[in-house]
């Protein structure tokens, strides 16, 4: 199985190339930087401490305010990882589920993903409380207008909080995931492995609308074969 890949933060990746850099050109008999790698270098320290100071600045604001960073960044299709909201929020203990529940009840569509996932996260009696209705409605709506579908995670692979939620909401989410089977354009991942496992599936919308159908009828066992056409007939058989 393969192992879930998380992406490094910016800092992280800033110092590993900055460190590279530095130490290709000091094996090269301590040679000083070029004006080139100098620039680069500058550049690399900059973004490092906007990077810096962009996280300080989420860290210091107020839950409140950081909900609604969140539902912002919820609209811009962010992934729950790369949200600095989500991940600030996540580990709080202040946070009002109610105005929490509150938000998702009012979205209820694509733009209440986050949302949706922290109330899971912090306060799983609430997220419950929800009605499944309305947790179908946010997931399936998220899920059919993904550009990119590292939010949901690899089908054989591993899957991600949204999953599990699209999972969790039952038979609710039968309808709309139904109308997906037909949708055959690509669903991409980014991250090196992520676009290696898509580029060997070809994974397409409807594989993770046959995924789910599969999984929520209980069909747990499920793997889903690697060719389209033998996609397309477990597809054919769940459309009858």
């Amino acid at each position: 199985m393969m192992k879930k890949f998380r992406f490094a933060s910016v800092a992280t990746l800033l110092i590993c190339i900055a460190l590279a850099g530095c130490t290709a050109s000091k094996s090269n008999t301590n040679a000083p930087l070029t004006a080139d790698q100098t620039s680069a270098k500058s550049k690399l320290e900059a973004q490092l401490q906007d990077a810096a100071q962009t996280t300080q600045t989420y860290h210091a604001m107020d839950s409140p305010t950081l909900l609604g960073k969140l539902l912002d960044e919820s609209k811009a299709q962010r992934e729950p990882f790369n949200s600095l909201a989500f991940r600030e929020l996540k580990g709080r203990t202040d946070v009002d589920s109610k105005a929490l529940t509150t938000m998702v009840t009012q979205n209820a569509n694509a733009n209440g993903l986050l949302p949706l996932l922290l109330l899971r996260r912090l306060d799983n009696k609430s997220y419950l409380a929800v009605p499944a209705e309305t947790r179908a409605k946010i997931l399936t709506s998220a899920l059919s207008g993904s550009k990119y579908f590292n939010t949901w995670g690899l089908p054989n692979f591993y899957i991600e909080e949204a999953s599990h939620a699209m999972i969790e909401s039952g038979r609710a989410a039968i309808p709309a995931l139904k109308g997906m089977l037909s949708d055959t354009r690509p669903a991409p991942s980014f991250g090196s492995q992520e676009f290696m496992v898509y580029k060997q599936y070809n994974y397409r919308l409807c594989d993770y609308a046959l995924y789910f159908l599969e999984q929520i009828n209980g069909n747990t066992e499920l793997r889903l074969p690697v060719s389209p056409a033998d996609r397309d007939a477990l597809i054919k058989g769940m459309s009858k």
